[in-house]
């Protein structure tokens, strides 16, 4: 009896592992996009309408995605040591927006920082339709 619970519990713990990898695999197969906003402690117009026109592109077009996960977007003071890291990664020094494609454990950034610095405060239609341009183009 000891053994066949023995086995049993054996079997189990073989299932539960196989499963968890196959989940484990199949979400380092899935698309992800990370959304870097790096700014000043002291914030123009035309810094603080890329935010809101980030934001305002994200609820509107991709609110599922995410809802999900499948996109984050973080606005990060490149003056503050608190994400040293990230901003020592992206090379932070100034006004900044980079889109990071995360697949299969390997990343691909696309700087948006001329495109949004140009666009977002005038023509905000045009950053708004860039932004969500990229974002499909990375989701394929």
């Amino acid at each position: 009896m000891q053994m066949k619970k023995s086995s049993l519990l054996f079997i189990a713990l073989l299932l539960s592992v196989f499963a968890f990898g196959q989940v484990e695999s199949a979400e380092s197969n899935k698309t992800k996009i990370d959304i870097f906003y790096f700014h000043r402690t002291d914030r123009c117009a035309t810094c603080i309408s890329i935010e809101e026109n980030t934001n305002a592109t994200l609820e509107t077009h991709f609110a599922s995605e995410v809802k999900e996960g499948v996109i984050t977007f973080r606005s990060v003071n490149f003056e503050d040591d608190v994400d040293i890291e990230i901003i020592e990664k992206y090379k932070a020094d100034g006004p900044s927006l980079f889109l990071t494609k995360v697949k299969k454990g390997k990343e691909s950034t696309k700087n948006l920082t001329d495109f949004a610095l140009e666009n977002s405060r005038y023509n905000p239609e045009k950053f708004n339709k860039g932004l969500r341009d990229n974002i499909n183009k990375m989701l394929r």
